[in-house]
């Protein structure tokens, strides 16, 4: 699925650093910025 930039994200749940999940929904009426790495920690 494609985002365009300036499109709401689709709903998501993320581990944080401390392995606590994260949605979109724990930070209402703030601005976010998702950063995807898919290479990381693959060894690739």
């Amino acid at each position: 699925m494609a985002i365009e930039i300036g499109q709401p994200a689709p709903p998501f749940t993320l581990m944080d650093g401390t392995r606590q999940s994260v949605t979109q929904d724990s930070f209402p009426g703030k601005h976010l910025v998702l950063a995807f790495y898919p290479l990381a920690f693959t060894g690739g």
